[in-house]
Parts: structure tokens; sequence; C-alpha cells
């Protein structure tokens, strides 16, 4: 029956008939007055779903009904099923289905006087918290459905399902949370529980919820954060029927799987499943054979790997449901091909797996090609680190000696600089402190020795100075020479245990450009800045002088 709305007086003619069922389906009565149905006292049946339903005003009376369906409905008001006088308006009641929506709570009034009633399912909407004693007072309570709205966050108080009957549990579309303990303890107290159902249900463990149901008969596990057959399972000896579809496992090869003898029917359609023979799948699950299997609608590889359960589910078809749509998902050229039908064959597969001489030559070759392009790459990138890293261990071996001088020096300082600020070394540097000062500096492109290694310059024209002056830039940071040159100063310092390095900072160095040598050496010695301003330029000199005058044992570190 569909209708778009009802009124009080529809019903006179059924009342003191033996009408046993009425349905009313999509109708738009938004609220139900179990009063209209008065007087059909033979109805057993009563079902109005889909009829918009926002609140329930009166159950009315109706002595014989045993199922009540007002699934897919909004309702947020409804009285209770026993009045304060203690008068129950369906005595008989067995099965009852409600869609609820805006309620934040269920607690035991909402099922006073349902004393008969053994199966409850609950479209919960917007309900936040169930009370431990929802159930309580349902002492023939069996079966319990409860689908959320949009994968909400549902929170159950402590020993919720805590029924010596029951049997069932369906929970669908929610995120489930436990006062005071763990989400996967939700289940710890239903130990006689025969079928579970688990739908889009997040922040569970599988295998610790699963863990205390050793009397399952059936379990189902859809759409869920499931990526392996939980353990647990194993150990249902009761198990007939399981299914877990829709999630990402990809094989079951648990050894010693008790459950696998007594399954009769096993799911894992709709999975991540590539591949099927004895080592991803325990023989247990081929070897019985009373068992039906339905692995469709996985991703399968049509290679050498997969000719094992080509060959198995030839013979064994009938054990394999929905057989016909087992095709090949790649590769790309078998797509669709059904996959008894893919022709791979065995002799193929053994020669195809050996490797040629061949192919073992070439790829030896290709592996010390990459090694060989590796190693220089390696070496052209870090050369400066290591030839300093070889500096440091033929000083340790004592094939160089080492930047230590018996006070003799041929320089006063070594110039350390970057070749586009040779300028400011020719036309600043030199013109005030040789000239004018006579001091005897060691600069690489007019003191070197041609025909030398440039190390080795680097290396002597070091030990026979002083000091070391670093003129530091934008371009010395850059620099792979001159940070080599800052290197080996640095490590004169480490040997002479004197602190022998003036900077001179002739523009400010982006943090981006510093190594970070440079970055510490920048921080813990106090630098020299060149300034922008001529009228500065007299106290520089001065205060240069004063540093490259300096005693190296004031300088000791």
């Amino acid at each position: 029956m569909n209708l778009e709305y009802l009124t009080k007086d529809i019903f006179d003619g059924l009342r003191g008939t033996n009408v046993s069922t009425i349905i009313i389906d999509q109708s738009t009565m938004l609220r139900f007055d179990g009063s209209y149905f008065t007087g059909i006292d033979r109805l057993e049946q009563l079902v109005l779903q889909r009829d918009g339903i926002t609140r329930v005003t009166d159950w009315g009376y109706l002595p014989n009904l045993t199922y009540l369906d007002l699934y897919h409905n909004e309702i947020s008001i409804l009285p209770t099923f026993r009045n304060e006088s203690g008068f129950i308006f369906y005595p008989k009641l067995e099965k009852l289905f409600l869609g609820l929506s805006g309620l934040t709570y269920l607690n035991s009034n909402f099922f006073k006087g349902l004393d008969r009633l053994h199966t409850l399912g609950i479209y919960v909407g917007d309900i936040y918290l169930i009370s431990s004693d929802v159930f309580q007072k349902l002492k023939h309570l069996r079966a319990v459905s409860l689908v959320s709205r949009n994968h909400r966050i549902v929170r159950f108080e402590r020993n919720v399902f805590k029924l010596k009957l029951l049997e069932s549990v369906e929970l669908i579309n929610m995120h489930v949370d436990v006062n005071e303990g763990k989400p996967s303890s939700l289940l710890k107290s239903c130990t006689q529980l025969r079928n579970l159902i688990l739908r889009n249900v997040s922040n569970i463990n599988a295998n610790d919820l699963l863990k205390p149901l050793t009397k399952l008969e059936n379990l189902k596990i859809t759409d869920g954060q499931v990526r392996s057959v939980p353990d647990s399972i194993c150990n249902m000896n009761n198990l007939t029927k399981l299914s877990i579809c829709y999630t990402t496992v990809s094989k079951w090869n648990k050894a010693n799987c008790s459950a696998m003898r007594v399954l009769r029917k096993l799911e894992l359609k709709h999975n991540k499943i590539i591949y099927v023979n004895p080592k991803l799948f325990s023989q247990l699950l081929f070897s019985n054979e009373k068992l039906k299997i339905d692995l469709s609608n996985n991703p399968f590889v049509c290679d050498c790997k997969t000719l094992w359960f080509r060959d198995w589910s030839r013979k064994n078809a009938g054990r394999l449901k929905n057989y016909k749509i087992y095709r090949c998902f790649s590769p790309n050229s078998l797509g669709h091909v059904h996959l008894r039908n893919f022709s791979l064959s065995w002799d193929y597969c053994e020669n195809i797996n050996k490797p040629s001489s061949i192919a073992v030559a070439g790829v030896i070759v290709a592996v010390l090609a990459v090694m060989f392009v590796f190693t220089a790459i390696l070496s052209y990138t870090k050369r400066w680190s290591i030839r300093l890293c070889i500096y440091q261990s033929l000083v340790r071996k004592r094939k160089y000696k080492a930047l230590v001088n018996n006070g003799q020096y041929k320089y006063d300082a070594f110039i350390c600089y970057c070749s586009t600020d040779v300028n400011w070394v020719l036309n600043k540097l030199l013109p005030i402190i040789e000239e004018e000062n006579h001091f005897n500096l060691c600069l690489h492109d007019r003191d070197f020795l041609v025909g030398n290694d440039i190390v080795d310059n680097i290396v002597d024209s070091m030990q026979q100075s002083r000091k070391v002056v670093l003129v530091l830039s934008n371009d010395f940071a850059q620099s792979s020479w001159c940070q080599f040159e800052a290197s080996i100063a640095q490590q004169k310092i480490l040997e002479e245990h004197y602190d022998i390095i003036i900077p001179v900072l002739l523009n400010e160095i982006p943090s981006n450009l510093q190594t970070k040598r440079l970055g510490i050496l920048l921080k813990q010695k106090t630098y020299l800045e060149w300034p922008n301003d001529e009228q500065y330029e007299e106290m520089f000199w001065e205060r240069f002088i004063g540093r490259l005058n300096a005693n190296d044992i004031d300088n000791e570190i």
C-alpha cells in the first residue's frame, strides 16, 4: 500500500477482520499513530518503510503484533512501549526494526515492555552513545543489528552485548569506540555468538575482536580495515561460512588451521588476490572437498605463477562459485581472458626461469657499468673531501709531513681567495700590506711552483705561512678549490694548536650558500668585514695588520 497520508478512519473497514499483515511503503505520513490500527486484533506484521516518519505519537494497542518494521525512517520522537501504569502496547512483539534520527543516545528506557523481543534492528542515525543497560531488560534478545550514518563514531559502554541468549550481531558503517576499554573488547562477553557481520567498521583489531568468539558459525567482514585473514578464525571449529570481501586480503596460508577443515562456504571476492597457489593459500582449503569457494572479482595476474590454479580450477570448477567470471586482470594483452583459457605452458615457464649465460654476462656487465658510473660521479662530487681525507691519511702514515713549522716561515700569510676577487687582492690588499707595511704574502697566481701538483702547492705554501687569510665572498662559498683550501687551513689549526686563520668578509654570504664548515667558521670566529665606505678603510687595515702581527702564542687553542 502506498499512501500520501493517513486518516484516523482509514482502516475502519479492517477492524474485526482476520488481516494479519499491513505494508505501507514510500508514503509521506510524517508521523505514526498506532491508534489508527487499534481494533485490527489479528494483525501480526506491520511494515512502514520509507514513509518519512519523524515521530511516533501513540503506539496504539495490537495484542498479536509480532513484527514491526519502521526502518528507513528518521524518527526523533517516540514513546516507550509500556505506559506508566505498566500497560504493554505490543505484548507479543518479537521483531522490531527502527529508523532513528536526531537522537544522541540509547538506553533501556526505549525498550521497556518488550519482554518477548528476540530480534532488534536499529538504524542509529545520529546516536553517539549506547549505554551498557540498553539491552539488559530484553532477556530473550538473540539478534541485534546496528547501522550508523556516514561512518560516524558510535561509543559503546562496556558489556553492552552481555546477553546470555545473544547469537547474532550485525554492525554496519561505524567507527567503534568503547568507554574505558579497547574497541576490540566490544564482544568479549559474547562467547555464545553464532553469527557476526561487520560491514565498513573501523577502529577495531579484527583478530583481537574475534578471539573470544570460538563458537561462530557464520562470519562476514566487508569493507573493513582488514589486510589479512585474522588468525583467530582458526580456533572457530564450528565455522561453516566465512566471507571477507572488499578488503585488501591477498592470501590465507595459515598452517594447521582447523577451521579450514569444517568450512563449507568461503567468500574472498573483491579483494586483492592476484595469485592462488599452495604457497599463498593453505592446502587444507583445496583438500576440503565439501568447501565451496568464491574468488570472483579479484585482479588475477595470468602468468607462470597462475598455472597451478588454472589447472586446479579446470578440474574443480564445481567448487568455485561464479567461476564463469574469473578473468585475467593483467597483463593487458590477456585482459578479460577467462582464467581457464590463458595458454601458457609449463615447459615455457620452466625454461623462461632459467637464465642463459648471455643474460648472466649481461647482468654482470650492467652491474659493473652502474658501479663504475656511480663511483665516477661520487668521486667527482666529493673530490675535495676525498683529497682532504687522503691528505689526513698520509699525515697519519707520515708520508706527508704534517702542517707544523719550526718557526721559520717564508710568508707572513697565505691568501686564500676566489679568482673573481683577484682585483680586490691586487688593488687593495697588496698595496697596503706588502708595499706599505712590507709583509710577505703568498698568492697562488704568483707564488705557486709551476709544474707541481696543485694540492702539493697548497699544502707546501700553507706550511711555509704564519697566517692564512680567507677572503670570503659569494664566489668563495661556491668554489670547490677555496673550500678545499679552507679545510686545509682548519686542519693546520688542529695540528699546530694555534688559531692562524684571519677571515675577511668582502660581502654578505646567504645562509643557503654557506657550507657546514663555512657556517661554523663565521659563527665561531671574529671576522673582518670590508667596509663599503672609504672613510672606514683605514680602520679596517689597522685591525687587519694587528691580526697579522699577533704572535701565534697569543692565539693558542
